[in-house]
């Protein structure tokens, strides 16, 4: 299908670094960090990464013991980058692809923030892995979180490619409208993974404060949302 987002798109991972080897280091621990505890736990899980770029997640994978991971993307370059480190990629929209797979995986997981997708493309996208999901299977997704007011305007602006802006509430509201339901897990996404900067324990502790801020202000006017970090991720299950 023909995307929305042509400059900066969902069906490649776009958040690289100039300095790709350094990248496989640097998320390895943030997905330690954020996802590690969340993936299922047999190590022969059958396992698709939905915008793998590079090959960063697949990189990660295979340093926890998955032997069984595919990803697809976009991009041709990223997808041979990927190929001579000698992970399974292939260069092709993940919506077509996603469209011809029934109960095939144990876990979805998309590099890819999910705003890069409108509203009913997200929809479709949910819908599709729903479908390519073995039961039991878990879908792990991450957005931007507009929910912070200091970031939010920028975050939607800043990209030109950013059409879908996402709370924790609007994120069950679109679950909602799937196959998954609105029984999700929600949480926030620790980006201060390198113990070797003590810069890192400062903004941490700075942020931290920051959130428990907003959430007194959000209580006031009687919003309830409580996860204020940059990003959010999110773990489905079907």
């Amino acid at each position: 299908m023909k995307l929305t987002a042509i400059h900066s798109p969902f069906t490649t991972f776009c958040e690289g670094r100039e300095d790709i080897e350094a990248g496989f280091k640097l998320f390895l621990l943030f997905h330690e960090r954020n996802f590690w505890h969340r993936i299922p736990s047999r190590k022969d899980s059958d396992v698709l990464v939905v915008s793998s770029g590079v090959g960063y997640f697949q990189h990660s994978l295979k340093k926890w013991g998955y032997s069984n991971v595919f990803g697809v993307d976009s991009d041709d370059k990223k997808v041979k980058y990927a190929q001579r480190k000698g992970y399974d990629s292939e260069c092709v929209d993940c919506f077509k692809f996603l469209e011809g797979v029934d109960n095939k995986y144990n876990l979805i997981f998309a590099e890819q923030e999910l705003n890069h997708l409108t509203r009913d493309e997200c929809l479709l996208f949910l819908r599709l892995c729903h479908k390519a999901l073995k039961i039991d299977g878990k879908l792990i997704i991450n957005a931007g979180n507009c929910a912070n007011p200091i970031i939010s305007t920028e975050y939607l602006g800043n990209n030109i490619d950013h059409y879908t802006s996402f709370t924790e509430n609007s994120m069950k509201q679109y679950f909602s409208l799937t196959p998954f339901g609105a029984s999700i897990e929600i949480f926030p996404h620790d980006l201060y993974v390198l113990k070797r900067n003590p810069l890192n324990y400062i903004a941490k502790g700075a942020t931290t404060a920051i959130h428990l801020l907003l959430r007194v202000l959000f209580t006031i006017y009687g919003k309830n949302n409580r996860i204020f970090t940059k990003r959010l991720g999110v773990v489905a299950t079907k």
